[in-house]
């Protein structure tokens, strides 16, 4: 199963990257500011592919599927980082 996550980072070495299951409000501004410079976020969207039969809760902003030991709920960022990794049924798209 593929899912989207949506990734917010800044053009500047070392500034916080964001990641989630919703999309942020196309009219919200988020910025960042280095040493007197103000970054405008740069957003993108990051298909991944996670276990058959995971479910996204957007009000808690985790997803759940079951894993070799029972129910297993992760973060975006969790998601994220086991996409990378290639965990077990998780991989980038």
């Amino acid at each position: 199963m593929t899912i989207t996550l949506y990734q917010r980072t800044f053009p500047v070495q070392g500034a916080p990257v964001a990641l989630s299951f919703l999309p942020c409000p196309p009219h919200q501004r988020h910025t960042y500011t280095r040493d007197g410079e103000v970054y405008e976020a740069v957003r993108r969207e990051v298909r991944v592919v996670v276990p058959e039969g995971a479910a996204v809760d957007p009000v808690r902003n985790v997803m759940s599927w079951s894993g070799d030991k029972g129910p297993v709920k992760s973060t975006a960022g969790e998601v994220f980082d086991l996409a990378t990794a290639r965990a077990s049924g998780f991989r980038r798209a």
